[in-house]
């Protein structure tokens, strides 16, 4: 392909439209192959715009009986149609997809969804010519959700013996949504009395009559996984297995392979994946693995944006796929907010975190620090960095993209704290100040906030608490790549904090390294000395680092924070 007509399927969850608009697939179907001889139903969880869409219709278009016609059309060129299964266009497929469901309501909601039902199973008998006006007018009767099943059920296998293969996409959207605006609620639906339990319970009665052969279910979090698998021990939960790590999302060499298609000049290309590892890379699923993950949605739209400019795009995210602020700001206020901001300041501190990994929620036992935890990994907003020495998963922010939002969130939350609204519209003019080279009105945003808040949290100040509020404001206005304890080759120790320039800013500017240190107000006595320290160990970084002595416009400071005063020392 030329690169000008080289196109990626970004956005798109149909394959039918990828393969006949000839667009660039990557061919994750040897892993149908796997699916259908390891169970016959199934549950696979992934954070969302990680593919799992495209990847459902690939199934629906693979074992639909309807498209057996264009199956050598749609998969002659990949690795199922080249070894088809004796399964292939075998089922009817009948498909739901929870998503966009009104959830604002508990009436909306629960509309919402019986909706959502009633409208597939229709468009499923007119596609499968089992459709009559009678029929339409039995379903939308239902307001039940499992005596709508139900129905239909009976009303199918009254009418034909061929085996469903059903699919539920995004099964968990909508419910994940109510739990963030309402745990009451959720607890409601999802109870053994609860509208959605009902719907999984009349699926696993069909699979019980030979109705529904086989079930392919997808979504991100095992929030609502109870509601599926109670009394139903014949699921499999494939989410965290070895074999379908890679199922959905790229690989280290399925990106390269995509960006060498549309790269002018190669030798660009080392520092194009060490950027796109940045900011798109670090999903792990299981512990084992030795290898990481793309979120594949966000390459895609990188590689759409860079193929013809050959230039990186203003924001490294897609506006409009960017976790939105407002709902990370909801689930932190879940249950006991204090308790998950300790979270939060776990991870932007050390960049890890322990606990347990849960493959389902259970809610008669509350919504604790182990279940947050759970649940910002299967959203995407954490991921599994390895285990402890007591093969306990350690979890960390998975990359660039998803940091950001958290620092944004608890620059947001400081603010709030020191009662600073008023100063919330000078934090963008201070950093676009810093980058220009004028320190002051950023520090003096810091110190701002420091004296506010040392007079409630003084007890909590440390070196790494003064460091949380430098970087969250510094994250502020998509201007710095901001580093924190990396480590200095020849075990020289740890660069405190840089602010870089970002790979998709073209201009130039200033940089800065940071090397900070906290004193209580009554070892104010040993600010020269420990000043003098900070000194020594920059000086040591700027010497023998070759990474900072590489940088251009670089500035260098010492801060030392005496309880809410900021002492700052340029030696660069």
């Amino acid at each position: 392909m030329q690169k000008l007509t080289i196109r990626f399927p970004y956005g798109l969850s149909n394959l039918e439209k990828v393969v006949n608009e000839n667009l660039v697939f990557i061919d994750k179907t040897p892993f149908v192959s796997l699916l259908e001889s390891t169970t016959s139903y199934a549950v696979f969880l992934r954070p969302r715009r990680i593919g799992k869409s495209l990847f459902v219709s690939a199934l629906e278009y693979y074992y639909d009986v309807l498209r057996k016609a264009k199956f050598e059309k749609i998969f002659g060129n990949y690795y199922i149609g080249k070894n088809p299964t004796p399964l292939a266009s075998a089922y009817r497929v009948l498909k739901f997809d929870f998503s966009g469901i009104d959830t604002t309501t508990n009436q909306s909601s629960f509309s919402g969804f019986i909706t959502n039902i009633q409208n597939s199973l229709i468009n499923f008998l007119r596609a499968n010519a089992l459709y009559s006006e009678m029929i339409e007018t039995k379903l939308l009767a239902q307001q039940n959700t499992a005596e709508l099943m139900n129905t239909f059920f009976s009303i199918y296998k009254g009418q034909s013996n061929d085996k469903i293969y059903l699919i539920i996409d995004e099964y968990d959207h909508f419910t994940n949504e109510i739990l963030i605006r309402d745990l009451d609620e959720f607890k409601s639906s999802v109870s053994q009395n609860g509208y959605v339990r009902k719907f999984y319970e009349a699926v696993k009665i069909a699979t019980q009559a030979g109705i529904v052969d086989r079930f392919f279910i997808t979504g991100v979090s095992p929030i609502t996984l109870d509601s599926v698998t109670s009394g139903f021990n014949i699921v499999t939960h494939l989410t965290n297995e070895y074999d379908f790590h890679d199922m959905m999302g790229f690989t280290e060499g399925e990106v390269q392979s995509l960006v060498e298609m549309i790269l002018e000049d190669k030798s660009r290309l080392p520092q194009i994946m060490n950027d796109l590892r940045l900011h798109y890379n670090g999903y792990k699923f299981n512990p084992a693995k030795n290898y990481t993950i793309y979120n594949s949605d966000m390459v895609l739209f990188f590689l759409e944006k860079f193929k013809n400019t050959q230039q990186y795009p203003r924001l490294m995210l897609d506006p409009n796929i960017m976790p939105d602020y407002g709902k990370l700001k909801k689930m932190f206020e879940m249950a006991n907010w204090e308790d998950n901001l300790e979270v939060l300041e776990t991870i932007l501190k050390e960049n890890r975190i322990e606990s347990s990994l849960i493959y389902q929620f259970n809610f008669e036992k509350g919504f604790r620090r182990t279940e947050f935890i759970n649940f910002l990994y299967y959203l995407g907003n954490l991921t599994i960095a390895g285990v402890n020495e007591f093969d306990s998963p350690v979890f960390k922010i998975p990359n660039l993209v998803i940091g950001e939002l958290y620092w944004e969130y608890y620059a947001n939350v400081l603010q709030e704290r020191a009662e600073l609204y008023y100063e919330e519209d000078k934090v963008r003019p201070a950093i676009f100040s810093l980058a220009r080279g004028n320190e002051k009105p950023f520090f003096e945003l810091v110190e701002r906030n420091l004296e506010i808040l040392s007079n409630r949290d003084f007890q909590r100040f440390d070196e790494k608490y003064i460091k949380l509020l430098i970087i969250s404001y510094a994250m502020q206005g998509n201007v710095f790549f901001i580093r924190s304890e990396r480590e200095v080759a020849g075990n020289l120790g740890y660069v405190d904090i840089e602010f870089l320039i970002k790979p998709n800013n073209q201009k130039t500017h200033t940089q800065y390294v940071l090397e900070v240190k906290y004193l209580k107000k009554e070892e104010e006595h040993l600010l020269e000395t420990t000043q003098a320290a900070a000194e020594k160990q920059l000086r040591n970084y700027l010497e023998n680092d070759e990474i900072l002595q590489n940088l251009t416009q670089l500035k260098a400071f010492t801060i030392v924070v005496v309880k809410s005063k900021v002492y700052m020392k340029g030696i660069l």
